[in-house]
């Protein structure tokens, strides 16, 4: 070696540094750099679309997205669908408020309703279970149209809606403290509290809380009658996080509803007029109990997992209409054990699994009783293979010994195919069934005169469902866009039909002849400018039974139906603006005669000013305050032979204004 000499140190991010040497230093040199930049906090922020389809999932999967929830006030999950084409939320009668959705066409009983996998609205939470699920407690909804997943059970026939709590988390940023209060001018008044808290790296909870209440008496149409009834509402959510160590993690919770309802005449006083015919009045009472908890295992093999689900519930109602009288009470138990593991390498997954239902009801109706008790296991597999870069397939089936129902195999097939990189196709076809709560499923048997007949024991409802979509993407004025079309059709093997078509009666039977039901829908959602988004969908349906014989559209379900959603936001979110036009044609009254409804529009608007640690928002809702033309009929006979409330197609109540403030910390 030769001195003197030059050593260049250099090392990639850091700033290089020469040093001169004589020959005369030490051996040992000790050498600091200094990093080539060094930056300051970045903030980086995401634009999420309101709803999100995806392009990954085999399944026709749509998204809703905390900014699609807060497109309107979204209040409980009915209200979560006011600004989405893709599920109809409806009354179902005039005068308890109650509310159902539909997906393809059918009643929202034929789809799964899940919070986060495990169930969520079934059995005597059909007819109010909606309006039990705060909209602000919703991260996000996944929408799947279609037979589900075998993992899931055995009674998705139309499409599964699975709801995203919020949770709480044990990384990153998180909301000390939210806060949402809702008033509108019709009296309705609602607050939301949300608590987070950490303990330590591996746990975490969430206390969300929920009270509401209606106390003015609105009566807009003059019919004698309340459009909603008076209410009282507390929810309540606790939920625990807590991860292990290595290779373990899990979730446990519990949840409570209370909710008293009070409507009917303007003139009835419950302390006065309970179960008399001085007034006709309706009490609607429900309480609600649940635990839940899920449990995890990831092994170091790739792609093998343990599953645990598991939820425990009661639920008590107790309901008069006039001087109708109906209690009910449900206890069930749901358990799932999953095992997810490779054949061979990632391309080829599987699921395979148990499951336990158990439903156990006491309800009564007119004096008369009604008790049975429901076990079901079951057992399931579900392959997933990406056979290439362009097909992925799911083919599933499952077997569930139902104690009443007999022994069912439900097997379902999923397949997606890229025909470019934009454009994709999917197939889908399997089978599913469930049992009937011809109770609280049918507000008809409460909310009118008409007299009910049970001709026989009624079977399990079995049913195909099969269809297939098309999803485009595309560029319009240098910014992505997306065509959806789809079409579904269900064909009914088993139903429990509810002929309404003889004035005065009420049937439930046994389907024999056809029931099937075609949805057809295409969606474009387009970003003509910056932050501006338009969605414009269009649905047909096409539900048609066999009544008596005679095959008809099934009364009440509009044929067609048209949508456009306008969204603007300025930079940061700071002020958006949301407006909806919906479009509702007309539908077939239910009667031996052929009548037909008017069609109509519904017009909603939402406005938001976002600060740094709270926002306001304020909007209307039916803005043209449109009403349907007598919702009751023979409103001045509530007791007699002829009053009927439950041929509702359209809203019972006019224009809402509403305002309301968000809160975080």
């Amino acid at each position: 070696d030769s001195f003197p000499a030059t050593l260049v140190i250099r090392a990639i991010g850091y700033i290089g540094k020469s040093l001169y040497f004589t020959g005369k230093e030490p051996v040992y040199v000790k050498v600091n750099l200094a990093l080539a930049d060094t930056l300051t906090t970045v903030t980086i922020e995401e634009r999420r679309d309101a709803s999100e389809f995806s392009s990954i999932q085999p399944y026709f999967v749509e998204r809703i997205t905390e900014k699609g929830l807060r497109k309107a006030a979204c209040c409980n999950l009915s209200e979560s669908f006011e600004t989405n084409p893709t599920v109809d939320a409806s009354a179902t009668d005039a005068v308890s408020g109650a509310k159902k959705i539909q997906l393809l066409g059918l009643d929202g009983v034929y789809s799964q309703i899940l919070f986060e996998n495990l169930p969520l609205i079934r059995g005597l939470s059909s007819s109010y279970g909606l309006s039990y699920v705060p909209g602000t407690w919703v991260k996000g909804i996944l929408i799947t149209k279609g037979t589900g997943s075998v993992v899931n059970g055995y009674e998705s026939i139309a499409g599964q809606l699975n709801i995203d709590f919020l949770k709480p988390e044990l990384e990153g940023d998180q909301e000390l403290l939210f806060a949402n209060i809702y008033a509108s001018h019709r009296g309705r008044l609602e607050a939301n509290m949300h608590f987070n808290r950490r303990f330590g790296k591996y746990w975490g909870t969430t206390l969300l809380t929920h009270a509401s209440r209606q106390q003015m008496r609105n009566d807009m149409n003059g019919d004698g009658f309340l459009d909603m009834p008076l209410y009282n509402q507390v929810n309540m959510m606790n939920r625990w996080t807590w991860q292990g160590k290595k290779f373990s993690e899990g979730q446990f919770g519990v949840r409570f509803v209370y909710d008293d309802r009070t409507g009917g005449q303007t003139g009835f006083e419950k302390s006065r007029d309970y179960l008399t015919t001085n007034f006709y009045g309706i009490g609607i009472k429900n309480r609600q109990a649940e635990f839940f908890n899920k449990t995890g295992f990831v092994f170091p093999a790739p792609a093998r997992s343990i599953g645990t689900l598991f939820s425990a519930r009661w639920h008590s109602q107790e309901m008069y209409f006039g001087v109708r009288q109906y209690s009910g009470e449900q206890r069930s138990i749901y358990g799932n054990i999953i095992y997810e593991d490779m054949l061979g390498n990632t391309n080829h997954l599987y699921k395979a699994g148990l499951s336990l239902v158990y439903d156990e009801y006491d309800e009564t109706f007119l004096g008369t009783k009604y008790q049975r008790t429901e076990i079901v296991p079951g057992a399931f597999f579900e392959y997933t293979g990406h056979l290439s870069k362009k097909f992925t397939m799911v083919a599933g089936i499952r077997a569930d010994a139902h104690n009443v129902a007999g022994f069912h195999v439900s097997p379902r097939l999923h397949m997606k195919y890229d025909l470019t990189p934009k454009t994709i196709l999917r197939a889908s076809g399997g089978k599913g069934f469930r049992t009937a709560n011809i109770f609280t499923e049918n507000t008809v048997v409460f909310a009118s005169s008409s007299q009910l007949i049970i001709q026989q024991n009624l079977k399990a409802e079995v049913a195909w469902n099969y269809g297939g979509s098309l999803q485009r993407t595309f560029t319009f004025r240098k910014r992505d866009a997306t065509l959806i079309i789809d079409f579904f059709r269900t064909d009914f093997d088993k139903q429990v039909v509810v002929d309404r078509e003889e004035t005065g009666v009420v049937v439930f039977y046994n389907l024999t002849g056809k029931s099937y039901a075609n949805s057809f829908q295409t969606d474009l959602l387009l970003e003509p400018i910056e932050r501006f988004d338009i969605r414009v969908a269009y649905k047909f349906y096409d539900v048609q039974t066999t009544y008596d014989g005679i095959l008809k559209f099934k009364p009440l379900t509009a044929r067609h139906r048209a949508f456009i959603n306008l969204a603007y936001a300025l930079p940061h979110d700071k002020w958006t603006f949301d407006f909806t036009t919906k479009w509702i044609g007309s539908t077939r009254l239910p009667g031996k005669e052929e009548t037909f409804s008017k069609p109509y529009y519904l017009l909603s608007s939402n406005i938001s000013r976002s600060f740094r640690k709270f926002a306001l928002y304020g909007g209307a809702e039916n803005i043209l305050n449109y009403r349907q033309p007598q919702p009751i009929l023979a409103p001045e006979a509530p007791f007699g032979p002829d009053f009927d409330a439950s041929r509702v197609y359209g809203p019972t109540d006019g224009l809402t204004i509403y305002a309301g403030l968000r809160f975080k910390l």
